[in-house]
């Protein structure tokens, strides 16, 4: 199975990168490292972080704030230049490199691994790379998944080839699953129940954020006098449904501003044209924009979302109006945040679901109902007080993780590990 893997991914994969690169900057990006062309070698060992994009960079962070007792120096990789960006922003004095992960070609795979020359690999969240994984147990280095999960979908799809993903997942040393499904599914598609624990969700143990952040955020803006509704992450097809529903609000809400956050900068031209067909005042964070002269302000920076939810009272987390599958709130919560999110949350149920048991989150079915929830929201302040409440106990309930995590790497890292 392997053999048919390479066959397919070199003979499709690795063409179609080359092509498409052509007219694509993002794919463009890092591919020198990732065809495993790194231009440094380390001879002193290391720890090999890897975390895809944006969301697995954040946990990437509070993990490496916790590893300070680890005697090696760490190398992060990610695979999108959004994660690579924010990494190089938030880790770049706590990692002794920020790279790109190689393509799980077998020449690309043992240039980085000579390059970085790991004492164990971590991967957050979900990653399967054959090649990778086998030449990780080849060379008798550990291999972890850290906050593991598989959607139902991927589970679906996995669960069908589980004779291969079995002889891959044999590779890995340790596999730490954010919940008991989690678990179980890795179980069902092959894993070892014996190198399976549940860890808890790394989501959960956000800083207690820094007063000063919220002040500095409130003073930017000038949010002092007014409310502020946040759209968190909006993805293209979403945008118009959610100007519409602050346009409408603003109606019956006094003072309401609006900061909207799209999940890619792209969609960032596409979020103006649509302000100016409802003729609503915006301006940009890059431009330093305030509420003083504006009813909206577009984020279109990197890595500032978290901080920005200091300054706004209510957050619509989106990606949930759409197929996206939901995007995290916990960024909201940790600041005592309403967060509210459409039908969609298949990437978020569990977190969802302990927010909503603690009335600090809320699902809505359509635009309909985000409107009249915003509404009794900004209209009950007292309403809003017992929802900042039960953010903080959600917070607390279920911290945790990122603890287990670093003793389950310490002990590992205390015991031999061979071949099989």
């Amino acid at each position: 199975m392997l053999t048919i893997y390479n066959l397919i991914y070199n003979i499709f994969f690795v063409p179609a990168i080359y092509i498409l690169g052509i007219f694509s900057k993002k794919i463009r990006a890092g591919k020198k490292e990732k065809f495993g062309n790194y231009g440094f070698k380390f001879l002193n060992r290391t720890i090999w972080i890897h975390a895809v994009s944006v969301g697995e960079v954040m946990l990437a962070s509070t993990l490496i704030d916790k590893m300070g007792d680890f005697k090696y120096d760490i190398v992060l990789t990610t695979s999108t230049p959004q994660g690579q960006e924010l990494a190089k922003n938030k880790l770049k004095d706590k990692c002794k490199m920020i790279t790109y992960f190689p393509y799980d070609t077998k020449y690309a795979v043992n240039r980085a691994i000579d390059a970085i020359n790991p004492e164990m690999a971590i991967i957050i969240e979900t990653e399967i790379w054959p090649n990778f994984a086998k030449r990780m147990k080849e060379l008798a280095i550990p291999l972890f998944i850290v906050n593991g999960r598989i959607s139902e979908r991927t589970y679906k799809s996995y669960k069908k080839l589980s004779f291969f993903f079995k002889e891959v997942l044999k590779n890995y040393a340790g596999i730490l699953a954010q919940s008991e499904d989690d678990a179980k599914r890795f179980i069902d598609i092959g894993a070892d129940k014996n190198r399976v624990v549940v860890s808890g969700n790394i989501k959960f143990d956000l800083k207690t954020p820094e007063e000063y952040i919220k002040h500095k955020y409130r003073l930017l803006f000038k949010t002092f006098d007014k409310n502020v509704l946040i759209f968190a992450s909006t993805h293209g097809e979403e945008n118009n449904g959610l100007i519409n529903t602050y346009r409408d609000l603003k109606n019956s809400v006094a003072d309401l501003k609006l900061i909207i956050a799209p999940r890619h900068l792209e969609k960032v031209p596409q979020i103006e044209k649509i302000l100016d067909s409802k003729l609503l005042k915006w301006g940009k964070r890059s431009s330093n924009a305030s509420f003083d002269d504006n009813d909206v302000i577009i984020l279109d920076t990197t890595g500032e979302l978290g901080n920005v939810y200091s300054a706004s009272d209510v957050c619509v987390i989106c990606g949930s109006f759409n197929n996206t599958g939901g995007h995290n709130p916990l960024e909201a919560t940790v600041w005592g945040k309403p967060a509210i999110t459409g039908p969609n949350i298949k990437n978020f149920r569990y977190i969802y679901k302990s927010l909503c048991e603690l009335n600090c989150a809320f699902k809505v079915k359509n635009y309909t109902q985000l409107k009249e929830k915003i509404f009794e929201l900004f209209s009950d302040r007292n309403y809003m007080e017992k929802v900042k409440s039960g953010c903080i106990c959600a917070m607390e309930k279920n911290r945790g993780a990122t603890d287990f995590t670093i003793k389950y790497l310490k002990e590992f890292n205390g015991e031999k590990y061979e071949r099989d």
